[in-house]
């Protein structure tokens, strides 16, 4: 039986709800709903990449015993400022390098817009309206007003975690970009200085062959006077006539080639030609830009970690299993809460008034029950994606030691045929000097000092595309071993 006290009390708290028009357990509960329901269980597979049958060390020593791995600026072990300015003007305008930025931001936008989607929603809502009710056998209709203002709140209860697999998706996909873009920072490095040595070969070769161009120039001249005084013959005058014309045809085919070149780096550091051209120094020596003396330290399995594209399909793998979880959670229930707390009056002075305040909670679950299979069609979709990125992943590794494999045998032998092309070199300078003395006393003919100059301009030729390649094979070893590459990427 009531006391007099208890419905004193019991009509107090009933006048304070009247006074407020909102339950004081009403917060409560949402918050409670929000904070105890917010945890699910994620449908995505959890596979390790797959593995490759790796060997434990390298056939070549070289590979296994060096003892420090190359400095992020791996370039600079060249020993050239020039090209140390050129590769930091490409690592800043490059338009492919500016392009992975862009995207690189796409996919951290796409990453925050994922993480909002499981953050409950609030919304702000005000209405107004102005109404007739139909007329009665009485009299005619009333004309009213109604206001409202409202706050909504709304949250997915992530049960099954298609939001939370839909952020781990976005999340290794910002990953993948960011390593895709550590992999084109490689190839762009290596393409310039691969360009740069080019250009200063070719300068080289032009060099030695506009030199060669004066030489027989004077030849010729020299032919032209003793067949005037009559110790000369036609014969060594044409054959001095088409040597000159050889040189010169080398030294056009040679221009044109420097010209293309040109271009070629300037597109790679987003220079004019032009400015590249004054901003070079005068062609020099090849063998004086010194070949890297310590190769990384670098085991086959250290070889997963070190290659950015490595690190690229490992993310592109992780955000197809999320795929597949994200998919999978559709044949699942969504529960969705909803609340609303607001104010609602016949005029606009009585809002935000006691007895104006209106509440109301809510629920929903929508289920799948007939899609013709949509779901099952969204699954297998991302099923067969992640079979593409994992066959991705495969061959990623297996391009990946095919060119360290490469590259280290291409940097053996062009180190092994620069050395020979040196030897060659000074062989023939010596065997010209002979001929043309013999031809001078007398003792020997015009066509073998046309030999001798022959072949020694054209091994003068070699040895300068032998030093070139020997250290454009040297940048392309470091490259498939990763390179200074130690970014790490941002979440």
């Amino acid at each position: 039986m009531l006391t007099q006290r208890d419905s004193d009390d019991g009509r107090r708290r009933a006048a304070q709800r009247r006074a407020t028009g909102y339950p004081r357990h009403a917060i409560q509960v949402i918050s409670v709903l929000l904070a105890g329901l917010c945890a699910g269980c994620s449908l995505a597979p959890r596979e390790a990449p797959p593995t490759s049958a790796l060997p434990a060390h390298w056939n070549d020593p070289v590979l296994d015993s060096a003892s420090l791995p190359p400095a992020a600026d791996w370039w600079r072990q060249f020993g050239d400022p020039v090209l140390d300015g050129l590769v930091e003007q490409a690592l800043e305008h490059n338009l492919d390098l500016v392009l992975a930025a862009a995207r690189i931001e796409e996919a951290r936008a796409q990453l925050g817009a994922s993480r909002a989607e499981q953050m409950p929603s609030l919304d702000a809502q005000a209405n107004a309206s102005r109404q007739r009710s139909a007329s009665t056998a009485g009299g005619g209709g009333q004309i009213r007003e109604l206001y409202s203002v409202a706050g909504v709140l709304g949250y997915e209860l992530d049960l099954f975690g298609r939001l939370r697999s839909a952020t781990d998706a976005a999340h290794a996909r910002l990953l993948e970009s960011t390593y895709t873009t550590d992999a084109l920072r490689l190839a762009v490095v290596t393409d310039v200085i691969s360009a740069y040595l080019d250009l200063r070969a070719t300068e080289r070769q032009l060099a030695i062959t506009g030199a060669t161009v004066q030489s027989r120039q004077e030849a010729l001249r020299l032919e032209r006077a003793s067949l005037r005084l009559g110790s000369g013959t036609e014969l060594t005058l044409r054959q001095a006539q088409a040597q000159l014309a050889s040189a010169l045809a080398q030294a056009a085919s040679l221009r044109d080639t420097l010209g293309r070149t040109q271009a070629a780096l300037g597109v790679l550091t987003g220079a004019t030609p032009q400015a590249l051209i004054e901003a070079l120094p005068p062609a020099g020596e090849l063998s004086t830009l010194a070949l890297p003396g310590e190769l990384p330290h670098v085991l086959p399995a250290d070889l997963l970690e070190r290659r950015p594209d490595i690190r690229a399909a490992q993310a592109a793998l992780r955000a197809a299993d999320a795929d597949i979880g994200a998919a999978r959670a559709l044949w699942f229930p969504r529960i969705n809460l909803t609340a609303l707390i607001g104010s609602d009056a016949l005029r606009v002075g009585d809002l935000f008034s006691g007895p104006a305040a209106s509440w109301s909670l809510g629920s929903a679950l929508v289920a799948p029950l007939l899609d013709f299979g949509r779901a099952s069609a969204q699954v297998a979709g991302a099923q067969a994606r992640r079979a593409q990125s994992e066959t991705l992943y495969r061959q990623t590794v297996q391009t990946a030691f095919r060119e360290v494999r490469d590259a280290l045998t291409t940097l053996r032998e062009a180190q092994a045929r620069e050395r020979a092309q040196a030897d060659a070199v000074a062989a023939l300078t010596r065997a010209r000097e002979l001929a043309s003395l013999q031809y001078r006393d007398g003792r020997g003919r015009y066509l073998d000092v046309l030999d001798a100059d022959r072949s020694l301009l054209s091994a003068q030729l070699d040895q300068t595309a032998a030093a070139r390649d020997a250290r454009v094979a040297a940048a392309t070893l470091l490259k498939a071993l990763g390179g200074g590459w130690q970014a790490q990427a941002d979440s």
